[in-house]
């Protein structure tokens, strides 16, 4: 009986310790979110810390049962963070942090781990594993490597794989030789990283998917929108003078002035030699003409 109620107190006790070190880190941090912690392993996450740690983006991430983040943000004086607890659902984890959330997920996005593959899951990418010398040992396992489309051979008393193979293609479901195969050879094809689910930042809550923008996508789109501008800016019905299109709008105007000179014969530094050039062709036009009607003219 007198150790139930030690255990009970040193649960409770460590229930409230873990509530006052989510509290602590809310006070410390501005930007206070949830990120899904589904297929990633207690590996996986060791890595993504280790890689937070030593990265430019610094944030702390804290896992507890969903009852004890409830309290916690309950606890805390601020009241904003209220809005996170109906968010809080399945597994996942609190993260802080002063970053921004913007680049905070940039950097999740960026810094995933390996992981292996598991049967039953749809394979993210193509799956190919190398020729080349293995550590295994001859027997049973042969007849594995041969099951996801593996040629071997025996060399220096070890299986060696003779060829490159593609085992899995994208979208492909991983089956038990698959997962068991690539785990002997100490494969890991896949990445996993966390995602933001939902976020609150001065108060305001951010859903997740605000968050994961594609930076390629969104420069070529400017870059798109900044060409159909200046298209529509020098378009003769339009004529839109700024910074970007004068130059361009300098130019047809030049050459305009240009053609309009020459068709007048207007005599200008610029047009001088052309329409002296002209006018010469001209006069050998009119010199082939004239000796049409008469060879025997001299010029």
């Amino acid at each position: 009986m007198a150790i139930s109620v030690i255990r009970s107190e040193t649960r409770q006790k460590r229930k409230r310790g873990q509530i006052d070190t989510i509290v602590d880190l809310t006070e410390q941090n501005s930007v206070i979110g949830l990120v899904n912690l589904s297929g990633i392993s207690s590996k996986a996450l060791q890595g993504i810390r280790s890689l937070m740690r030593s990265g430019e983006v610094e944030a702390i991430i804290k896992v507890a049962k969903n009852t004890i983040k409830t309290l916690a943000l309950e606890k805390t004086n601020k009241k904003d963070l209220v809005k996170l607890i109906p968010h809080i659902n399945g597994s996942c984890a609190i993260i802080f942090t002063n970053t921004n959330p913007f680049k905070l997920q940039k950097f999740l996005n960026r810094n995933q781990v390996p992981a292996p593959a598991k049967a039953g899951q749809i394979s993210p990418v193509d799956v190919f594993i190398p020729e080349g010398l293995t550590n295994l040992d001859p027997g049973p396992i042969i007849g594995e490597l041969g099951s996801v489309g593996l040629q071997t051979r025996i060399e220096k008393g070890k299986i060696r794989i003779s060829k490159t193979a593609k085992v899995l293609s994208k979208n492909d479901i991983v089956t038990e030789a698959h997962a068991t195969v690539l785990a002997r050879l100490g494969i890991q094809p896949f990445k996993v990283g966390l995602k933001l689910n939902t976020v609150i930042e001065s108060g305001e809550l951010i859903d997740g998917s605000v968050l994961d923008i594609d930076e390629d996508q969104i420069i070529s789109d400017l870059q798109q929108a900044s060409l159909n501008a200046l298209i529509l800016a020098v378009n003769p019905n339009i004529v839109y003078y700024s910074v970007t299109a004068t130059p361009f709008l300098l130019k047809t105007a030049i050459s305009q002035a240009m053609a309009l000179s020459l068709s007048c014969n207007y005599v200008t530094e610029k047009t001088v030699d052309l329409i002296l050039l002209k006018t010469v062709k001209q006069a050998e036009l009119l010199k082939k003409e004239a000796l049409k009607e008469n060879s025997e003219l001299k010029f």
